[in-house]
């Protein structure tokens, strides 16, 4: 008995202190009926809602660049559901703001890689503190997206610099990470695409402290980069900008997008 507690208890903190992601997920890009609402998560399998993230604020950005707050209109464990308001044509911005999320006990490796949760079991290296924040990013249209790039100058921010609801396979798309108003250059992004476990058996969570996902993009000094659809369906921008502190404690900020790719 004493045994199958402790396993049950080790199992209880993996889930615990696994890395999760920041969505948003609308159930319309296009907006085409008024039954449209946002779900708002955390997760380790892209789309899959494991934890609900109630961020501080949540607003919807209008096609005249009016920013309003929306009230979620229910919150389960795995998520919180929004009903932004979608009225005039063109394109609107749903945004999850900056979250303050939890401070890890962290490690930071001899190449200067931070490792935080069950990553610490394994990788030797300096104790470090990691206190990381989170925020999202959606874009829906209704009618004529109408759209113009326009940063909030707050958090991370990964902006599209054209359309975001007019994304195809194959099609290259220019965007820009922004923090707090200023380019990132050399930020990595990280691609997932939705249901890619069952076409490909990932080793690394999506935090990806590794690198090895083949798909990563990196922006250039600028904080440009180019993203190139492999293929139509939901896929998640990811993007973690590491803030030094001092030796030993550091913040991490972690941005999301959701587009959807649209066939021809």
């Amino acid at each position: 008995m004493k045994t199958l507690k402790i396993i049950t208890l080790l199992f209880f903190l993996a889930i615990i202190f696994s890395s999760h992601v920041p969505f948003l997920k609308p159930n319309q890009f296009i907006i085409l009926h008024n039954r449209f609402h946002v779900e708002s998560s955390f997760t380790e399998e892209p789309f899959q809602a494991d934890f609900a993230m109630n961020s501080p604020f949540f607003y919807v950005i209008d096609p005249n660049g009016n920013q309003t707050t929306i009230v979620p209109e229910a919150k389960t464990n795995a998520a919180v559901y929004l009903e932004p308001k979608i009225e005039a044509t063109g394109t609107y911005r749903i945004n999850a703001a900056q979250r303050k999320g939890p401070k890890y006990r962290g490690v930071e490796s001899a190449q200067g890689k931070k490792y935080f949760s069950r990553d610490t079991l394994t990788v030797k290296g300096k104790r470090i503190t990691l206190q990381y924040f989170s925020s999202a990013d959606t874009y829906v249209c209704k009618g004529n997206p109408n759209y113009t790039p326009k940063a909030l100058n707050k958090g991370v921010e990964i902006i599209p610099l054209s359309s975001p609801n007019n994304i195809n396979p194959n099609k290259p798309t220019k965007f820009k990470v922004y923090q707090d108003g200023n380019p990132v250059p050399n930020a990595r992004i990280v691609v997932a695409y939705d249901n890619e476990k069952y076409t490909k058996k990932r080793i690394a969570d999506l935090y990806d402290v590794e690198n090895i996902r083949e798909n990563n993009i990196y922006a250039d000094e600028n904080g440009e980069f180019t993203f190139t659809p492999e293929k139509a369906g939901l896929v998640l921008l990811f993007v973690t900008i590491h803030k030094k502190l001092d030796e030993i404690q550091w913040e991490s900020y972690n941005n999301s997008l959701t587009l959807e790719v649209r066939l021809n």
